[in-house]
C-alpha cells in the first residue's frame, strides 16, 4: 500500500500540482493539454515505499510522516480503463527519467498500488533519439509534449 491513500482528482489544469516542480508543472500541464481525455483520473505525490519506524518509535501519525519523508515520491499515477499509468514527468529526459519511472513502477508492484496492470511513463519536452531508443527498449511509455 502507498504511505497515505491515493486522492483521485479530474485531469484539469489547477496550477496546483504537489511536488511537482515549475517547469515539470509547464510540461505537464501541456500533456493535459494533449491527453487528459485518454485518461479518467489522476492522482499526485503518491508515496511509495520509505521506512516505518518501530511501534516504539512513536505513534502512528508520527511514523508514517517518517515514511512518508523517506518514500520515493511518484509525480502522478493515471487511471484508465484496465490500466494505471506511473508517471514521472521531467524536462529534457534523460537516463534519470528513465532509471526513475522504473523505480517508481517496481515500487508500485510491491506495494500493490492497483491490481490493474502498471505501465512505466515519462512525460517530458524532449529525449534524445538514444534516450527514446532505452525507453523503449526497457518497456518504458515516453511521451514528449514539445516546447511551448
Amino acid at each position: 500500500m502507498p504511505v497515505y491513500p491515493l486522492v483521485w482528482t479530474p485531469l484539469v489544469k489547477s496550477g496546483n500540482y504537489p511536488h511537482m516542480a515549475k517547469l515539470d508543472a509547464a510540461i505537464w500541464e501541456r500533456f493535459l493539454d494533449k491527453y487528459a481525455d485518454n485518461y479518467q483520473e489522476v492522482a499526485y505525490d503518491v508515496a511509495l515505499g520509505g521506512f516505518l519506524p518501530d511501534e516504539n518509535q512513536g505513534d502512528l501519525p508520527t511514523r508514517t510522516g517518517y515514511q512518508y519523508s523517506t518514500a520515493l515520491k511518484v509525480d502522478a499515477v493515471l487511471r484508465r480503463e484496465g490500466e494505471v499509468w506511473i508517471v514521472e514527468v521531467k524536462p529534457s529526459a534523460s537516463v534519470s527519467a528513465i532509471g526513475g519511472a522504473l523505480c517508481y513502477h517496481v515500487m508500485a508492484e510491491q506495494d500493490e498500488l492497483s491490481p490493474f496492470p502498471l505501465v512505466p511513463a515519462v512525460v517530458t519536452d524532449r529525449a534524445s533519439p538514444d534516450i527514446a531508443y532505452c525507453a523503449q527498449a526497457l518497456g518504458v511509455t515516453l511521451i514528449e509534449v514539445g516546447s511551448p
